[in-house]
C-alpha cells in the first residue's frame, strides 16, 4: 500500500510544482535504506524518484515519505492528524518565517543557523482522506548524514552531545532572532501549534505518572536512606505529577523558544569528517513541536542521552557549550545566560524527568519486543503495571540515577 501511497504522492508533488515547473514522472524505486516500521508514530518509506525537468534532464531525488497509520486506533492513539498539521505548519510556514528574520549580510550565517531537513510536499485532509495524507522530505543521506542510534542505543559519547547541544541552542537561537524582527507574527506562529501530549480532557496519557517515579525513589531510599530533598520532591511536585508536568510545559516569557518536543538520539542524524568525528547533527521529525522553556528540550536530551557518569563529569561543560553556542547565533538579541539556563532547568526540567521514566524502560528492555501500542483501551493502573514491566531492575536503577541528578540540581541549596 505505501509504495502506491508514494507513487500517488509524487504524481501530486509533480503537479504542485515540487521539483520544479513541467516535471514529468520517470521512475521511482525503493532505497535499499527503506524500513516502513522505522517510527512508532508513523509509517516511513524511503525512495528515489526520477523526474525528467523541461529542459529534458533527468533529475534523482532520494526522498522520505511519512504515511499515516492504517488503523483508526493507532491514528487516534499517536494523534497522527496533529502531528501532520504540525509538521506541515513547522516546514511550509513556521521554518521560513524563523530563517527570514536572519540578516541577508550575516556573513556566519551557515555556521550559527541549523541545519533543517528539506522540505517538498505535506498533505493533511485527515477523515476519510486520511490515506492521502503525506510528509515527503529529502532524505539527508545523500548530505553525508548518519543515523547514531545504531552504535548509540542507551547513550551518546560526549563528542556526539556536544555537537547536538550546539545544533539544540543554533535552533532555539531562532527563536529568540524571530521575537527581536516581528513578536507579533511569531506569537501568532506558535499559537497555531498544535499540543500533541494532552487529550481533549486534558489528560496525559500516563495517568499514573508518580508511580513510575516513585519507584526510583524507592530505589534512592534503599541506596542511601532519607533524603530531604526527596521529601520534598515527592510532597511538592509527586503529589500531582500530571499536574507539575503541565504546568513546566507552559510557555513562559521571555526565555520560551520553539521547542523540537522530542529532541532526542532517535531524532538526529550526525555528519563526520574523515576521522570519524562528529562534526555537524541535523534534527528531524517535527511533529511533535511545540512553545516552552528551553529546559524542554535541554532536559529530555541531557537525561535521555546520557549516563551517570557522563552528567557527573560533562553536565557542566554541555550546558555551557549550549549557552556559548546560542549567544553567537542569536548575535545582538538578549538571550539567556548560564544563570539564566539553571533557573529554567531547575523550574522545567521535570518535563526529561517524567518522559524519560517511561521512554528508558522500554529501550532498557532486553527479553521482549516494545509494544507501547497495548496501551491502548488499558485503565491508569494496568499502564503502570505494564510500562513497570519494562527493563526491569537495570531500567529501575537507570531512572534512580535521573532522579538522583534531578534532586541535586533542583534542591542544590539543601543538604542530602
Amino acid at each position: 500500500m505505501a509504495t502506491t501511497a508514494s507513487v500517488a504522492a509524487v504524481a501530486e508533488m509533480i503537479e504542485a510544482g515540487a521539483f520544479g515547473p513541467d516535471g514529468r514522472f520517470v521512475s521511482f524505486a525503493l532505497d535499499e535504506q527503506n524500513a516502513e516500521n522505522a517510527h512508532f508514530a508513523s509509517m516511513i518509506l524511503y525512495g528515489t524518484v526520477m523526474i525528467v525537468d523541461r529542459d529534458g534532464r533527468r533529475q534523482n531525488h532520494q526522498l522520505v515519505f511519512k504515511f499515516k497509520h492504517s488503523s483508526p486506533d493507532l491514528r487516534a492513539f499517536f494523534k497522527n492528524d496533529l502531528q501532520f498539521y504540525n509538521e506541515k505548519l513547522f516546514y511550509e510556514r513556521i521554518a521560513p518565517f524563523l530563517l527570514m528574520c536572519y540578516p541577508p549580510n550575516d556573513d556566519d550565517t551557515h555556521a550559527t543557523t541549523p541545519a533543517i531537513c528539506r522540505y517538498f510536499y505535506g498533505r493533511n485532509d485527515c477523515g476519510e482522506l486520511w490515506h492521502r495524507d503525506v510528509v515527503v522530505l529529502g532524505n539527508e543521506t545523500v548530505h553525508g548524514y548518519q543515523s547514531a542510534v545504531t552504535n548509540h542505543r542507551l547513550c551518546l559519547d560526549f563528542d556526539h552531545l556536544v555537537v547536538a547541544i550546539r545544533v539544540l541552542a543554533k535552533f532555539h537561537s531562532l527563536s529568540y532572532r524571530a521575537k527581536n524582527v516581528d513578536r507579533d507574527k511569531f506569537t501568532d506562529l506558535m499559537a497555531k501549534v498544535k499540543d500533541t501530549q494532552w487529550d481533549d480532557e486534558g489528560r496525559w496519557f500516563i495517568g499514573r505518572l508518580e508511580g513510575l517515579i516513585s519507584v526510583a525513589l524507592d530505589k534512592l531510599t534503599v541506596r542511601r536512606g532519607d533524603d530531604q530533598r526527596a521529601h520534598r520532591f515527592q510532597t511538592e511536585l509527586l503529589a500531582d505529577a500530571s499536574d507539575t508536568l503541565r504546568r513546566v510545559m507552559e510557555p513562559v516569557e521571555p526565555l520560551s523558544v520553539l521547542c523540537h518536543g522530542d529532541f532526542n538520539r532517535n531524532n538526529l542524524m550526525f555528519k563526520y569528517d574523515d576521522d570519524g568525528r562528529p562534526v555537524d547533527a541535523l534534527a528531524y521529525d517535527m511533529a511533535t513541536v511545540r512553545y516552552g522553556s528551553p529546559a524542554i528540550d535541554l532536559s529530555f536530551f541531557l537525561y535521555m542521552n546520557t549516563d551517570r557518569q557522563t552528567r557527573d563529569d560533562h553536565w557542566d561543560a554541555l550546558l555551557d557549550a549550549y549557552c556559548e553556542t546560542l549567544a553567537a547565533a542569536a548575535g545582538d538579541v538578549p538571550v539567556p545566560d548560564r544563570g539564566q539556563l539553571d533557573v529554567e532547568m531547575r523550574e522545567h526540567a521535570f518535563y526529561g524527568l517524567a518522559h524519560t521514566s517511561f521512554f528508558l524502560r522500554m529501550l532498557l528492555e532486553e527479553q521482549k519486543p516494545i509494544e507501547p501500542l497495548k496501551i491502548i483501551g488499558m485503565n491508569d493502573d494496568e499502564v503502570l503495571e505494564f510500562l513497570l514491566s519494562y527493563g526491569g531492575e537495570r531500567a529501575t536503577d537507570w531512572v534512580a540515577d535521573i532522579v538522583q541528578h534531578y534532586l541535586n540540581t533542583t534542591y542544590s541549596e539543601m543538604s542530602p
